[in-house]
């Protein structure tokens, strides 16, 4: 690259093409304002070139020295306009270094991983929590744990004095370093509502969880409770039992609310949530719009926190049951009840887990299942007719005292209008705090005998018991071995194994019956048998020889 117009500049070369003086001059008089005048062909009247002080990268001119060196424009043109600079060697390596930490400066992580931070104690006060699956909770001002993002916590804490904008040397913002510390002291195992719990923390075997709202409460007040009262009185009165038992229906009833109620005023007034109490689950049946549901709904569904749930998917398929854990009240209807006795008798089981298990495991979709205690009572309520009864599960003897079953009547004092079923329910819902009140005080008859574990009584209402035995195939079995003559009339008993008994049952049966009463059931002739010997002891009697069951069945009286 050349040409006759190029003209040499200072330490390096560039190039332009011939300008016109008054151009040149003034682009001269703008690049070097220092420089004496030179014209583009006149290369002697350059300056001379700069020397390099090796010391401090200053220039300096021949003749001088640094000392007596006076500093011009284009020095600190030199510092500021860009272009190709040769550090010196004492500025090798020079990266601006961290300033070192003081031996007394706070740690802010110790050996285990903890955050450390300064103003702790406010931070501890600061109601916000973690959850273990990476969901934020913050209380609402209403005494409500609500869901929250990640960039809202980091908000609400700037609220509370954490800066969320200036960061320090580690690129961590106070509120960031806050979320870090609070990630480790507040979190929670659950956050949920939780039957019997009120909202705030709480730890319950090992397990720390956010109660997120607390249940309705209605709090006791003395009072008068006349339609209550009439309400259940005559829902529970047994006019077609002997006299001395006809309020023992009445007495049942009160005794077990009684108890639940007073469980449940200690969880929510004296927080006792570490005491567990077994309790029976409550079944009413009674013919049809005889207002057993009205109680339900008006009365004890507020009582117990104002939430129900209906526990049957649970019950019929075993898993997915955190809905339940809201409600202190589960409810079975006989609203899609399976007859099927093999379901019935598994409803059996899972009502006796739902009850009597202290710690309750709770599993919801996608999320990992935790161990808790919730406050449960079961009620369950269908009409007395045999679709009705079908929701009541399979009786057996490990279900006597589990299950408390009333027969109820038609209720007396109910209204007839529309008008007047709105204020007479207003006027029950009036009612229910004098009603809890008397709960509260209540002290069962002392002719009443309680099961120690419950102090409950056990009863189940016979009417019942006989329609739901009905049910169940050991006792048609039971029937067709009184309607087919298997004991013969000049013996008490017949006697033998499930083999030699199923063998002379066919030989009176001409018809098929007992086919038809095996078919479709889950159990054999032998296991049949031994649930009769479990349904009614004084007709069915089993016992073991040579390692087998070997039966006795004795003539009905």
């Amino acid at each position: 690259m050349g040409g006759a117009n190029q003209t040499p500049c200072n330490r390096g070369y560039f190039f332009f093409r011939p300008l016109r003086r008054e151009r040149f001059e003034r682009l001269r008089a703008r690049k070097f304002p220092d420089r004496k005048s030179f014209t583009m062909n006149d290369t002697a009247t350059l300056p001379p070139p700069l020397a390099s002080n090796a010391e401090n990268g200053a220039e300096i001119r021949e003749g001088e020295t640094a000392a007596t060196r006076t500093p011009t424009n284009r020095d600190a043109a030199a510092v500021t306009q860009p272009g190709p600079v040769t550090p010196a060697a004492s500025q090798k390596n020079s990266a601006v270094k961290p300033k070192p930490v003081p031996h007394d400066a706070p740690e802010r992580v110790t050996q285990a991983g903890a955050i450390r931070i300064e103003n702790e104690e406010t931070l501890r006060a600061v109601p916000i929590y973690y959850e273990a699956r990476g969901q934020w909770y913050c209380g609402d001002g209403h005494g409500r744990f609500a869901k929250i993002t990640d960039a809202q916590s980091k908000s609400f804490l700037a609220e509370y004095g954490f800066n969320k904008n200036a960061k320090d040397g580690q690129g961590n913002t106070p509120a960031e370093r806050a979320s870090l510390w609070l990630t480790q002291n507040h979190r929670v195992d659950f956050a949920g509502a939780l039957a019997g719990y009120t909202a705030g923390i709480h730890e319950s075997g090992g397990i720390r969880f956010l109660v997120t709202e607390s249940p309705s409460f209605i709090m006791p007040k003395p009072g008068k409770w006349d339609k209550i009262r009439l309400l259940i009185e005559s829902l529970f009165f047994d006019a077609d039992a002997p006299e001395n038992e006809q309020r023992r229906q009445v007495d049942c009833f009160y005794i077990l609310m009684s108890e639940s109620y007073a469980a449940y005023y200690r969880r929510m007034v004296e927080s006792e949530t570490d005491k567990f109490r077994h309790c029976p689950a409550l079944a009413i049946f009674g013919p049809r719009l005889c207002r057993k549901s009205v109680l339900i709904e008006l009365v004890m569904t507020p009582l117990f926190g104002g939430k129900k749930a209906d526990p049957m998917n649970f019950l019929r398929d075993g898993k997915f049951n955190k809905d339940l854990f809201g409600a202190s009240l589960l409810i079975l209807d006989d609203k899609g009840a399976s007859a099927n006795l093999a379901e019935r008798r598994q409803r059996g089981e899972g009502i006796k887990d739902l009850l009597w298990k202290e710690q309750q495991r709770m599993e919801g979709k996608g999320q990992d299942a935790v161990n808790l205690r919730p406050f449960w009572r079961m009620i369950i309520a269908g009409n007395d007719d045999h679709a009705g009864l079908q929701i009541c599960p399979a009786l057996s003897p490990s279900l006597e005292d589990k299950i408390l079953i009333l027969r109820a009547q038609q209720a007396e004092g109910l209204p007839q209008t529309h008008e007047e079923r709105d204020a007479w329910a207003d006027e029950i819902r009036a009612e229910i705090s004098a009603f809890a009140a008397f709960l509260l005080s209540y002290r069962p008859p002392e002719n009443v005998k309680l099961d120690p574990r419950t102090r409950v009584p056990i009863f189940q209402h016979p009417k019942i018991v006989a329609a739901l035995r009905e049910l169940q195939p050991e006792m048609r079995l039971l029937e067709l071995i009184d309607t087919l003559g298997l004991i013969d009339t000049d013996s008490p008993l017949w006697e033998g194994r499930a083999t030699e008994f199923e063998q002379a049952m066919k030989q009176k049966d001409s018809e098929g019956l007992l086919t038809r009463v095996l078919t479709g059931n889950s159990g054999t002739t032998g296991k049949m048998l031994t649930e009769l010997h479990q349904l009614v002891p004084n007709r069915v009697n089993v016992t073991t020889r040579n390692g087998s069951s070997y039966y006795k069945i004795f003539r009905a009286t």
